[in-house]
C-alpha cells in the first residue's frame, strides 16, 4: 500500500492513463482497475483518521488525481477546452470549444478527445500526456509542504473542480485555490500547442 502513496507511483499512474488514451484506449479504466483497491484502502484510511481528529497521512488517494491532476478529465483538457471555446480563430475549433466546454467543466471530455481528436494527434498528445504530470507534482508538494489539506473525501467527480477539490479535502478553501490556479496553468501550458492545432485547422478551412 505504501508504494503506492508515494510521488513516482503517482506519476507513473498518469503517464500510463494519458499515454493508453492518445492511441485510443480507454487509460483511465486500465489503469483505475488495478489500482483503485489500493486508492480506497489510502482514502479509508484517511478518512478515519479526519474523523477521529488525527494527523491525516496518505496523499494519493483517487480524489487527489481527480481533483488536482486530471481536471476536467483525463489530460486535463479543460484548459484546452477554454482555449478552443474563447480563442479559437477556426470555424471547427470554436464550435468544438463551445460544444465542449460544459461538459468539460463537469470532467467530461470525451467530445473533445474523439472530436478533435486527441486521439493519435502528434501535436496535442503532447500536452494530454505532460500537462497531468505537471499538475500531479505540484499538487504532490503542496500537499506534503501543508499548502493543501490531503483528500479525506469521495466527492462526486462530475462537480466543477475547484468545488469537488473542496469537499474532497476536508472543505479546505486551499484546495479551490489550487485547483484553479491549476486550470490557469493547464491554458496557459495547452496554449501553444492549440495554436499550432487551431492554425493547422485554418489552413485546412481556408483551402476547403
Amino acid at each position: 500500500i505504501s508504494a503506492s502513496d508515494t510521488l513516482p507511483s503517482v506519476l507513473i499512474v498518469i503517464f500510463l492513463t494519458g499515454f493508453f488514451w492518445v492511441f485510443g484506449i480507454h487509460g483511465a479504466s486500465i489503469v483505475g482497475s488495478l489500482a483503485r483497491p489500493l486508492w480506497l484502502i489510502l482514502l479509508e484510511e484517511n478518512t478515519t483518521a479526519f474523523v477521529a481528529g488525527e494527523a491525516v497521512q496518505n496523499i494519493a488517494a483517487e480524489p487527489f488525481y481527480q481533483w488536482f491532476i486530471w481536471i476536467g478529465g483525463s489530460g486535463a483538457t479543460l484548459g484546452l477546452a477554454i482555449l478552443l471555446a474563447f480563442r479559437s480563430k477556426s470555424t471547427y475549433g470554436s464550435t468544438l470549444g463551445k460544444t465542449s466546454l460544459v461538459p468539460a467543466i463537469f470532467n467530461i471530455n470525451e467530445p473533445m478527445i474523439f472530436g478533435v481528436p486527441i486521439v493519435l494527434n502528434p501535436v496535442l498528445m503532447i500536452p494530454f500526456i505532460f500537462i497531468p504530470v505537471i499538475n500531479g507534482v505540484i499538487a504532490w508538494l503542496a500537499t506534503v509542504w501543508g499548502w493543501v489539506n490531503p483528500v479525506v473525501a469521495n466527492a462526486p467527480w462530475t462537480l466543477p473542480g475547484p468545488i469537488g477539490a473542496f469537499l474532497a479535502t476536508g472543505n479546505d478553501w486551499r484546495a479551490l485555490v489550487l485547483n484553479a490556479l491549476l486550470i490557469l496553468l493547464s491554458v496557459a501550458l495547452y496554449y501553444p500547442f492549440f495554436r499550432i492545432y487551431d492554425n493547422q485547422l485554418v489552413t485546412e478551412e481556408t483551402e476547403g
